[in-house]
């Protein structure tokens, strides 16, 4: 009987293969940048050297912060905090799921202050409050990043004008609000990672993932004529 694998185990493997299919053609010093990886939001550097392929791993781009070694005049200092807002929802799964988020993003960051926050009211915490936890971390300036895909109305409108509702409170710390997801290459990569995955689980070779297990509904459905 074939051992089915996890997610991890699978992507693992997937990352594998992809970088075999990359390192074939590359020349002397051939850096990629993670958006020209499959599968991966992960850097890598390859680099040939005689008889073989050397794999480097190295921490990805958003390490670095502007203003530093990046060349950018204006970036993320230890004086700033992100926000990092969704919708939020009566499930509480899916409002752990934004904190979750945020931890892997503090870590791979690196950035000193990163506060998750929901828009709606039904979940905690607010946009209020999490303005005001930065606030006592010793943020000057606030940066309000929202986890959505699209620029819809809570982006025109309700998350500036509680971001704003916020500040009051805080007279003399600036904030911003940032573009949302949108149209990203990296979520090509993210969607393909999730189809492919979803059908790897179908054709029994894997697990269900963290999100469809004991959902039922990662299956083939078939509607007779």
């Amino acid at each position: 009987m074939q051992q089915k694998e996890s997610y991890s185990i699978w992507r693992e493997r997937e990352r594998d293969a992809n970088l075999e299919m990359v390192a074939l053609p590359l020349q002397q010093g051939l850096c990629l940048s993670a958006k020209e990886h499959l599968g991966t939001a992960r850097a890598f550097c390859l680099q040939k050297l005689p008889g073989r392929v050397r794999l480097a791993s190295r921490k990805p781009a958003m390490n670095v912060r502007c203003g530093e070694s990046s060349g950018h005049r204006n970036g993320i200092g230890d004086s700033d905090g992100i926000i990092i807002v969704d919708h939020g929802s009566r499930s509480q799964d899916s409002n752990l799921m934004l904190n979750s988020f945020v931890a892997m993003f503090k870590e791979k960051t690196g950035y000193a202050i990163v506060e998750p926050a929901h828009m709606q009211e039904l979940a905690k915490p607010s946009i209020e409050d999490a303005f005001y936890v930065c606030v006592q971390q010793g943020a000057k300036r606030i940066i309000v990043s929202p986890f959505f895909l699209s620029p819809g109305r809570h982006w025109k409108q309700d998350i500036p004008n509680l971001a704003s509702e916020a500040a009051k409170n805080h007279p003399g710390i600036s904030f911003m609000v940032t573009a949302p997801l949108g149209l990203h290459e990296l979520l090509v990569d993210i969607m393909n990672d999730r189809i492919r995955y979803c059908l790897s689980h179908v054709a029994g070779y894997a697990d269900e993932c963290a999100y469809c297990r004991g959902t039922g509904k990662c299956r083939e459905i078939s509607i007779a004529s």
